[in-house]
């Protein structure tokens, strides 16, 4: 059997010699670019906090007012803002006077002007929220379309940043949904198994905040329990399965995506029917890739630690240059001027350990896509995309061109 994964690291190195070399500034600037733009091998998933209710008062914006909710909490019982009934009603048996109505006119408007509030807060937060997702969104298919991109500068061996992402943007969009639906899928049995534990905990008198759906309801403690097992081992199953699908999905399908022109649909078509009667050979790869882009992660941040030390190192001596005649270190953060100067070093010393650990983040990105594209070379030719003057010598008659 050929090992395809192992007998791609020799390939890679080669092809990452051939790619970046003879150096060229101009070349280096756009693959550099490329290198930060271009979305990794995953997604994170972004994390939604919700606080929970308290049955006990219905308060409509109290947390973003910053009001308490003896101030302005909707008492259940009365039907209406209870307190503030309290601080600007007179007694029930006196004549209303003067002072009376004024405060009573006066609290209908401040109850209405916080209504108007409320309400516009909630507006705003909905479309700050929506505005957030869009921009999101958008940067996430950029990122796609400059991955493809990269793997269009494998394929050719030119270096283009424009032409490249504007052909490629429609197929950016594709794998981004193609990746948010499996996503879905897999969040799909997490949540439910969540749920299934909340309702569990809430009924065996647990320390639930929320109150959830109770999902098993009405069925008997052992049926509920076997449930929860049940909904745990699908989860897991198809957590499993998920990671392996958006992996193959961006290492495998995007490039090619780019190989044959296709879309994500008919990409994952191509890369099934070559992929099914290699599987051995893409478990071994999930494995080697495992270890390479550790090693890989491993050099970068020892990388971007040393620069970051010497880096911290000289930004120390400058501001300790700059406090001798401010007057001490002291001086630097008291005064005006210390503080530009303070603001001015770190700027510089962040921009710095970025703009040297560049060329260390773009060999090794390169050398991991590389890895990845002639793995994929080693199972079906075709779908690689790599142009004979980037693939390696002895793995040129098995490469094949982009």
């Amino acid at each position: 059997m050929d090992w395809h994964a192992v007998d791609a690291l020799d390939r890679a190195v080669d092809a990452t010699r051939r790619f970046l070399f003879p150096f060229e500034a101009v070349r280096w600037a756009k693959l550099a670019f490329l290198a930060l733009a271009m979305a990794g091998g995953g997604i994170g998933a972004s994390r939604a906090t919700i606080s929970p209710l308290d049955t006990s008062t219905i308060g409509v914006g109290a947390p973003t007012l910053g009001l308490g909710a003896s101030a302005v909490g909707f008492d259940v019982s009365t039907g209406g803002f209870s307190a503030w009934a309290e601080s600007v009603s007179p007694p029930p048996e006196s004549t209303p006077s003067a002072a009376g109505a004024l405060a009573q006119a006066f609290g209908g408007v401040v109850t209405s002007g916080l209504d108007r509030l409320v309400g516009l807060n909630e507006t705003l937060l909905v479309a700050i929220s929506v505005v957030t997702l869009l921009v999101a969104l958008a940067f996430l298919v950029c990122s796609f379309a400059f991955r493809l991109a990269f793997y269009d500068a494998l394929a050719t061996g030119e270096v283009v940043l424009w032409r490249p992402f504007r052909s490629r943007f429609r197929q950016a969009v594709g794998l981004l949904s193609l990746l948010a639906g499996i996503g879905i899928v897999v969040a799909t049995p997490v949540v439910a198994f969540v749920v299934a534990v909340g309702s569990a905990s809430t009924a065996t008198g647990g320390s639930a905040s929320v109150p959830v759906l109770t999902v098993s309801a009405g069925f008997p403690p052992d049926v509920k329990g076997t449930v929860t097992v049940a909904l745990a081992a699908v989860g897991v199953v198809v957590t499993l399965v998920g990671a392996a699908g958006s992996r193959l999905t961006f290492e495998f399908v995007a490039p090619a995506m780019v190989a044959r022109d296709l879309g994500v649909i008919d990409g994952w078509r191509a890369v099934w029917t070559s992929l099914r009667g290699s599987w051995s050979n893409v478990v071994a790869y999930l494995l080697v890739h495992a270890l390479v882009a550790t090693g890989v992660r491993i050099v970068l941040v020892l990388a971007v630690a040393f620069v970051s030390v010497v880096v911290a190192a000289a930004g120390s001596i400058a501001v300790l240059f700059v406090a001798v005649p401010l007057g001490g270190v002291e001086a630097v953060f008291a005064t005006t001027a210390g503080s530009v100067v303070f603001a001015a070093v770190l700027v510089g010393s962040v921009v710095s350990v970025v703009a040297v650990t560049l060329p260390v983040r773009l060999v090794t990105r390169t050398y991991l896509t590389a890895y990845e594209v002639s793995a994929l070379a080693g199972i079906d030719p075709e779908l690689a995309p790599l142009a004979p003057s980037v693939a390696a010598e002895r793995g040129a008659a098995s490469t094949g061109g982009g």
